[in-house]
């Protein structure tokens, strides 16, 4: 019987690569069990057969990304985007996990609306989708006890959903699941309308830094004497004096990208295509962000990948920008030098924290009988960002036209070739 069984397995070699093994490159040789889904072996000599290799001829293997904060739309949404376009989005940009948020035209917040996402994220081969549930005065009371994941909205954004301070409250003394809170204060960004009309070049004013801190610290004064086994979660942190606030309590919170490498300056060029909640800071606030990172003080990268249309986002000026392609080439081309220590920052910050945060059974380490969720890095490989080639249904990006050096080429999931551009 055995003998049958070993006929039938499937296994893959990766051989003359650069391992990110331990928290140090080593040179050597990885194979992969399709069978099982696991790491089979490292070796530093090419003595192991395998049905299939590749030649990496010393590209980088770290652990497979994570992203924690996406908006995949799909259903009423599908122009957009769909769990099918954004899993192949994911793993083109090295992710074998992604996490959806739930406001969508129909939010996820129903025992029926959850199956609904995950009866579709189960078809999808490419990358493990898991929803969020959203959290508000609609959300079954069953899924606020027992789901893991669960998403409040301090300030109305996309979807017009929003959750009082006192729901997370509740939740907090109820759950054991991980809630990301988007912090923007509502009353503020409503005052703030009465004062600036609401146009492109006031978005910044209407949703200013105040209301991100505010949110912060009254969420925080809210909670601080719930004894909780939860885990509060602050979604894309945009200032440094949330991050000296989150850090002193001991919260869990994220960075994206696009608040890392872009300011209000780029507006003038980005036009609409720079519009995010929350939106882009100063040119000093984004380098005091982008200085954090590099003293280790933020713990985990987030797309917040939010695909619209062009020409929804030109007509109707909607907040968001697709991002998971390129994350990790510009985590990688703006943090050049690339030496081991910003190396594992990026690592920890987009592969090993996010699945501690949600608690995930791999570990994001490469090692013998760890699930082959594994992300290949070409570092020499310099591309200029296209929208027409990109995966992501939307086909743009707030980076065209950007050269970046630093991109994925191949991704397995669970052992299986997801993403392959070698």
């Amino acid at each position: 019987m055995n003998q049958s069984i070993n006929h039938w397995v499937f296994k893959l070699l990766l051989k003359n690569a650069s391992i990110w093994y331990r928290e140090q490159i080593i040179h050597g040789h990885v194979l992969v069990d399709e069978l099982t889904g696991l790491i089979k072996r490292i070796s530093l000599s090419n003595t192991s057969s395998a049905d299939s290799v590749i030649n990496l001829k010393g590209k980088l293997i770290i652990p497979s990304l994570v992203d924690i904060h996406c908006h995949l739309r799909d259903f009423e949404e599908s122009h957009k985007e769909t769990y099918e376009t954004g899993a192949l989005a994911a793993a083109a940009g090295g992710f074998t996990t992604i996490f959806d948020m739930p406001n969508k035209i129909n939010p996820i917040n129903s025992s029926k609306s959850l199956n609904m996402a995950v009866e579709r994220a189960d078809r999808i081969q490419s990358c493990e989708i898991i929803p969020y549930v959203l959290l508000n005065k609609g959300t079954e009371a069953s899924l606020i006890s027992n789901y893991p994941y669960s998403k409040a909205y301090l300030g109305i954004t996309t979807g017009n959903f929003r959750t009082d301070v006192s729901e997370v409250a509740a939740f907090l003394i109820q759950s054991s699941g991980v809630l990301a809170v988007h912090c923007e204060d509502n009353e503020r960004i409503n005052n703030n309308l009465k004062k600036f009309q609401a146009t492109l070049e006031n978005h910044g004013k209407i949703r200013d830094p105040q209301s991100e801190v505010l949110a912060i610290k009254n969420l925080l004064e809210t909670t601080k004497d719930i004894v909780t086994k939860g885990k509060l979660h602050i979604a894309h942190v945009t200032l440094l004096e949330s991050i000296g606030i989150l850090h002193s309590k001991n919260i869990s919170f994220e960075v994206t990208p696009h608040h890392l490498f872009l300011n209000n300056d780029d507006l003038y060029q980005l036009g609409v295509k720079g519009k995010m909640n929350p939106p882009l800071r100063s040119k000093l606030e984004q380098k005091k962000l982008l200085e954090a990172f590099l003293a280790n003080q933020i713990p985990i990268i987030s797309t917040d990948h939010a695909p619209h249309t062009k020409q929804e986002k030109e007509d109707l000026e909607l907040a968001g920008v697709p991002g998971l392609e390129t994350c990790l080439p510009l985590l990688f081309h703006y943090c050049k030098p690339l030496d081991m220590r910003k190396l594992k920052l990026i690592i920890n910050a987009l592969a090993i924290n996010p699945r501690v945060l949600m608690n995930l059974s791999e570990k994001g380490i490469i090692v013998a009988n760890e699930p082959a969720n594994l992300t290949v890095i070409d570092r020499k490989k310099t591309k200029v960002v296209r929208g027409e080639d990109l995966r992501t249904k939307c086909k743009w990006s707030p980076w065209e036209g950007y050269e970046l050096l630093g991109w994925p080429v191949l991704t397995i999931r669970e052992g299986k070739i997801a993403f392959n551009d070698l």
